[in-house]
């Protein structure tokens, strides 16, 4: 059996390790999850498997939770979870998200489900942090990765043109034949960051560009979950 077969576990359909990884890091991190918290949930396949464990626990019944985007708000809404809107709450206790890569210094990258400025601001909002994550995420070199950003689609030839002229590469994020749309009704630029610089340095031009709403580099305090094939490792 290659490791990439499916595999069997208790109450679920078979699924591929690593999608049981996803689940085991989700499942470790349900377990901060406290009645009466105020839940940010982020967006993604992980945090779908965290939404489906928060869903069977019914001893949390004043659990409310805020969330990244409309995918999470309706699963969370089909699990029986409490899903209220960011104008009914003055607090956030935890966010729990997942992240696209992340380095041994937490710097992370996130927006691979188009979700990020909303991810943001409730990661920023929250008192605790927690990134939940199969093994593989953890990455040496973040700057070998695209960093997506979030623009205003009128901006979009103007800000195309100005990382061409800085040395940036960019590919709009499509969704089949058509520009991927955020539920913020703004565009995503792929971005490639030049060699001569850091994500914190490419992060600190590109959001000062006009016409860019938020980029997907977060570098703030958090617990890291990741599950491997021999464990969850908690850092």
């Amino acid at each position: 059996m290659s490791c990439c077969s499916a595999i069997t576990t208790p109450g679920h359909m078979p699924m591929s390790e690593l999608e049981e990884l996803k689940r085991r890091s989700a499942q470790r991190a349900a377990a901060y999850v406290q009645d009466h918290m105020v839940l940010g949930l982020g967006t993604g396949s992980t945090v779908r498997w965290l939404i489906e464990e928060l869903g069977r626990h019914t001893d949390r019944q004043h659990l409310q939770v805020v969330s990244s985007s409309l995918g999470s708000k309706l699963l969370a809404q089909q699990a029986g979870l409490c899903v209220v809107e960011p104008d009914v709450i003055d607090h956030i206790d935890l966010v729990i998200d997942g992240v696209d890569q992340i380095d041994s210094r937490k710097q992370a990258i996130k927006g691979g489900g188009g979700a990020l400025v909303r991810e943001k601001i409730l990661a920023e909002a929250a008192e605790q942090v927690i990134w939940i994550m199969a093994a593989g995420k953890r990455v040496e070199t973040i700057e070998d990765y695209t960093l997506p950003i979030e623009l205003v689609p009128f901006s979009h030839p103007f800000v195309r043109r100005t990382l061409t002229n800085r040395g940036y590469g960019a590919t709009l994020r499509m969704q089949q034949d058509s520009a991927f749309i955020t539920d913020n009704g703004n565009l995503i630029l792929d971005v490639r960051i030049p060699a001569s610089r850091s994500i914190q340095e490419a992060h600190d031009e590109l959001v000062h560009i006009a016409g860019v709403v938020e980029t997907g580099y977060f570098h703030i305090e958090a617990m890291c979950i990741t599950a491997e094939t021999t464990g969850v490792t908690i850092w």
